[in-house]
């Protein structure tokens, strides 16, 4: 009887390649798509710049629709991620502040976002979400509901519609950023949110004209 012959088990699977794989390749896709335009964009291009085959990108996104919108998806995730951070730890004008820093300086770091979130509204206009400060969606409207309301129980704001106070620093924000990326102006996260702030919390008349108009 022959000897069964003992084979060594070979190399394991790395139970974390596929997660590390699919983040590089959207971080990758982020960046072309943000180069070339999501029409003009080729899969290939993707794939050669990631160092793998087209076969690699479609297994981890069949289509090139699905890859662009995760890659706007895990950029919207990770800045709500931060800004959820803020929620957890600061309050009152603190959480207003560090809040509008944060949103800014994501969009400093990361320009590629700003980009892609307008081809999203051109590309895929039935798509499109709120950002993190808009409108809240189902998803989101119970945390910034909590939001609001500890803002005005701390007497940082007054009792406005929350639907007012969130449609219109998400458009001052998104206003700003997308200035930023169109004009290509050296932006400072700190200055920046130290100005919106202000205008938002001080407003632009003097204590004088506030007395004049009422």
């Amino acid at each position: 009887m022959c000897a069964v012959e003992n084979r060594k088990p070979g190399r394991p699977k790395d139970p974390t390649l596929e997660a590390r794989r699919k983040a590089q390749i959207l971080d990758t896709a982020a960046r072309v798509f943000a180069t070339y335009g999501f029409a003009n964009t080729q899969v290939q291009t993707i794939a050669n710049h990631v160092g793998v085959g087209n076969g690699t990108v479609y297994r981890y996104f069949p289509t090139k629709e699905q890859l662009f919108l995760s890659a706007v998806e895990r950029g919207l995730k990770e800045l709500e991620t931060e800004l959820d951070a803020v929620e957890a730890r600061l309050d009152g004008i603190e959480l207003m502040r560090e809040a509008i820093r944060i949103y800014f300086a994501f969009f400093q770091r990361r320009p590629e976002m700003a980009e892609l979130f307008i081809q999203e509204r051109a590309a895929f206009p039935h798509h499109h979400r709120p950002l993190y400060f808009g409108t809240p969606n189902d998803e989101r409207e119970c945390r910034h509901r909590q939001l609001f309301q500890r803002l005005v129980d701390s007497g940082v704001i007054r009792p406005i519609p929350q639907e007012r106070f969130f449609g219109v620093i998400g458009d001052l924000l998104y206003g700003t950023i997308l200035t930023n990326l169109l004009t290509s102006r050296p932006a400072d996260p700190d200055a920046q949110a130290g100005d919106v702030l202000d205008v938002i919390l001080n407003g632009l008349l003097t204590a004088k004209a506030r007395e004049e108009k009422r």
